[in-house]
């Protein structure tokens, strides 16, 4: 019977655990939240909700009642006004739209996830930070996701985080 020697049987030994390690990172990566489909579905509404709010014969009216729907939001009838009036001002403000990028996507259990936007004007850019709850209602099959929380700000050094 022929005896590896140790350092080979070492080498061999390392290389299979290399091999582990890189397989599972791979892996993790090919299923994390850029590739949940939950979230697709979710940035699909969010890029809907720009194209909507930057489109002049839609307007920001019809794009915050629009992703708010039917959701936890839609009775904060101020808060609302509020938020169409400053979006209303976007252009004013921080210049024309030049765009919007995904920038932050991060889900909390299988039912709560946050997507960051930044919305870029030709003098500044803006951060939008969307917020969405999913749950059963009364044990109920149909489990629709809810924008809980949509707000807006300049802050970009938030993004560094």
């Amino acid at each position: 019977m022929t005896r590896l020697p140790l350092a080979r049987v070492l080498i061999a030994i390392a290389g299979c655990a290399l091999s582990a390690i890189v397989a599972s990172v791979a892996l993790a990566q090919a299923s994390g939240p850029e590739n949940d489909p939950e979230i697709a579905l979710l940035q699909g509404r969010v890029d809907q909700f720009f194209a909507s709010l930057t489109n002049s014969m839609i307007g920001p009216e019809n794009a915050v009642r629009t992703i708010v729907g039917k959701g936890p939001l839609k009775d904060r009838n101020d808060d609302i006004n509020k938020l169409i009036d400053q979006a209303s001002a976007l252009d004013q403000r921080y210049g024309a739209y030049a765009g919007h990028e995904a920038v932050a996507q991060r889900a909390v259990g299988k039912d709560l996830i946050f997507l960051r936007y930044l919305y870029k004007g030709e003098k500044f850019p803006v951060v939008w930070y969307f917020t969405f709850y999913r749950t059963a209602a009364n044990g109920a099959l149909n489990r629709d996701w809810q924008l809980i929380s949509l707000r807006f700000d300049s802050k970009v050094e938030a993004l560094e985080k």
